[in-house]
């Protein structure tokens, strides 16, 4: 069943403006202004919110079907009632089927099975229908995670919860580890155990697997062995890996967002990425992305993937690569689920400011591979990380409104920094250094204000930063300009464009702020974006909300995760902070970093920051017991909590080569 195959209902407000104005007096927010503001988090049922209908589906005994015959199911059992059984016996003659049951009043003198471990064996697959389907389903999704976990268990109902994720990864890839974790406890209240399908979609076709998994599990995949390789050691084309997780309660209409945490290899390098959820959108809707050309330093390549993985394109076939005047046309195959757009990096003598740029009608989250060439000692350096949407040319349009740049001066002179990032100034420590990379924005700017502080959180100073050149800038650089009276001292920096120089108004302003790591002695090099650090306000600043909630922006929690590896002498850290861009922020956090194996245990280190602390945190160092608690499979779920602050929270890969990693963590 494809996703552009569901229906969808109109989906109600999320309730917060009204409670948000009356507790702040705030009218920005709206609620009779005809157009209700959208933020990506939403607002949970239970806090007034509605529930939203996209995270609903549907399934019918063909759509069931459909599946079972993808998958080559030959004999299957059927638990249900005996209406069901009898529909099933009807729609699918040409499988055997067993007709399973716990009911020992009606159905097992009728004929039917007991649902037990023995009746397993030999099962392709379930079906689950008929009467009180839920409660069904829950039972046999447990019986069969204890018993064979990947034997699929298919269900037919109506108006049931999904989640649902994806990444697309190109052939030049070696291969891809891939974590997936079931949160739904730690985030939604959810206890059952879980079904998972696991998908590689290929031009040539879909290939499928299952795994139940109970609270707080998680497994490891491996890309080469779910989608196959050839004689070569290669897959077959571009690939998408796509994650889907059904059941009759899962966020409570919150949304479907669900996330793999992959190490992507390439080479003698690797970069951590992770998963896209993208569902339900048209497939006419105009995509445009940039790329600073800089993320290749000297040559290589950047490979940019084009999504259309239920093969729905839209009437328009075209690519639209480049920026300008020069752009050219690349046309898109209608059978293939992912499409590669090629960008060459050559070495260029000046300064000019160049884009990898491309622009399609779809949906579903475009991702981009660096793979540059050329450092000494090394095979090749590897960075990734999905794109965000911002426009192919320059923009004229988002210079300040009047009441927009009054809204920033007020909030300058009470003391706010406007959307800063906050990076680790290392001075050499673990041969790493961090760095910011604005240079994609739309449009482009060059001036920012830094402001500095000690390990203790102490303000050091601040800086009105010039960038005069195209590429990454690393802190320490950054600092050593800056030549402070406490320069030495600094161990975090706060980084923010300058608005009111640049003319350019934050309410509308889209910026691609990308965070660097390098190792200093093998060059090799990881992007993520930036989150930024917007948060723990303790006010609310009107036109300019937190990007996931009001709320959140003024009080917040961490609770967000990524990956762990021991698995091959890879070494895993975490960066955390507790910033904030009000600058008198003093919230110190308690906070917890869970290394949680793939059984759903846990292993955890405790520490305390100060506000605008932060700390790099290498895992090996602070649980001496970690390989061992990872075990075999060597990858799992990496988890940062904090009840007092909204942390910013990165993962940190290190190879034994010295090839570098990073991601930030995510929530739910």
């Amino acid at each position: 069943m494809k996703t552009s195959d569901l229906h969808l209902a109109d989906s109600g407000g999320n309730g917060a403006g009204g409670t948000l104005r009356t507790l702040f007096g705030l009218d920005w927010l709206g609620a009779k202004s005809k157009k209700k503001g959208k933020f990506k988090a939403g607002t949970h049922p239970s806090a007034g919110g509605q529930p939203d209908s996209k995270t609903k589906v549907s399934q019918n005994v063909a759509d069931v079907l459909k599946l079972l015959r993808a998958d080559g199911a030959r004999r299957i059992g059927v638990f249900g009632d005996r209406g069901f059984a009898d529909l099933m016996a009807a729609q699918a003659a040409d499988m055997s089927q067993v007709w399973l049951s716990t009911d020992f009043v009606s159905d097992i003198p009728a004929g039917a099975r007991r649902f037990c471990r023995e009746a397993l064996s030999g099962l392709d697959a379930i079906v689950v229908g008929g009467g009180d389907i839920g409660t069904r389903f829950r039972f046999a999704v447990r019986e069969v995670g204890a018993h064979a976990p990947t034997l699929p268990v298919h269900w037919v109902a109506e108006n049931w919860e999904f989640c649902g994720g994806t990444a697309a990864v190109p052939v030049e890839i070696d291969d891809v580890d891939a974590l997936v974790f079931n949160h739904f406890e730690e985030f939604f209240g959810i206890k059952d155990n879980l079904q998972f399908r696991f998908e590689v979609i290929a031009e040539s076709g879909i290939k499928r697997s299952y795994r139940v998994l109970g609270p707080n599990q998680s497994v490891a995949l491996n890309l080469n062995e779910l989608a196959g390789v050839g004689a070569d050691g290669r897959r077959e084309g571009p690939v998408c890996l796509k994650i889907w997780v059904a059941h009759p309660f899962l966020t409570r209409g919150r949304h479907y967002r669900f996330r793999i945490c992959g190490d992507v290899f390439w080479k003698d390098s690797f970069t951590i990425i992770h998963g896209s959820h993208q569902f339900f959108k048209n497939p006419n809707r105009l995509q445009e992305f940039r790329l600073i050309d800089s993320v290749v330093r000297e040559r290589g390549h950047v490979l940019i993937t084009v999504p259309n993985y239920d093969l729905d394109m839209g009437p328009n076939d075209g690519i639209a690569v480049g920026s300008g005047d020069g752009k050219l046309q690349q046309r898109r195959s209608r059978k293939r689920p992912v499409e590669v757009v090629d960008f060459e990096r050559r070495p260029k003598h000046g300064n000019g400011r160049e884009y990898f740029a491309a622009a399609y009608h779809g949906y579903g989250t475009s991702f981009w591979y660096a793979l540059e060439e050329g450092l000494p000692g090394k095979q090749g350096s590897i960075a990734a990380n999905h794109l965000c949407r911002v426009g192919v040319d320059d923009r004229s349009d988002i210079v300040f409104k009047p009441e927009e740049r009054d809204i920033v001066e007020k909030a300058i002179a009470a003391g706010f920094l406007i959307n800063p990032v906050a990076l680790p100034v290392r001075w050499g420590q673990e041969d790493l250094s961090f760095g910011f990379n604005f240079d994609a924005s739309n449009p482009p700017f060059a001036d920012y204000l830094v402001r500095f502080f000690d390990k203790a959180g102490k303000a050091l100073g601040d800086y009105a930063y010039h960038k005069d050149f195209v590429g990454a800038a690393l802190i320490e650089d950054v600092v050593r300009q800056w030549n402070g009276a406490d320069a030495a001292k600094v161990a975090t920096a706060l980084v923010a464009p300058d608005h009111l120089k640049i003319g350019l108004a934050p309410q509308r302003l889209v910026t691609t702020s990308d965070m660097l790591v390098r190792h200093l002695k093998t060059g090799d090099q990881d992007y993520t974006e930036f989150q930024n650090s917007w948060r723990n306000l303790g006010a609310i600043v009107p036109t300019l909300p937190h990007w996931l909630h009001p709320s959140i922006g003024v009080i917040g929690r961490t609770n967000v995760i990524g990956r762990v590896r021991t698995k091959g002498g890879y070494r895993t850290g975490v960066y955390v902070v507790n910033a904030s861009g009000n600058l008198a922020y003093d919230m110190p956090a308690d906070i917890e970093i869970s290394a949680i194996n793939n059984a759903g245990r846990r292993l955890s280190h405790y520490l305390t920051l100060p506000a605008f602390g932060s700390e790099v945190v290498w895992l090996d160092d602070v649980l001496p017991d970690l390989a061992r608690h990872l075990g075999p499979s060597g990858i799992a779920t990496l988890q940062v909590k904090s009840a007092d602050a909204d942390l910013n929270a990165h993962v940190l890969g290190v190879s034994p080569q010295g090839a570098i990693g990073l991601q930030h963590l995510w929530g739910y």
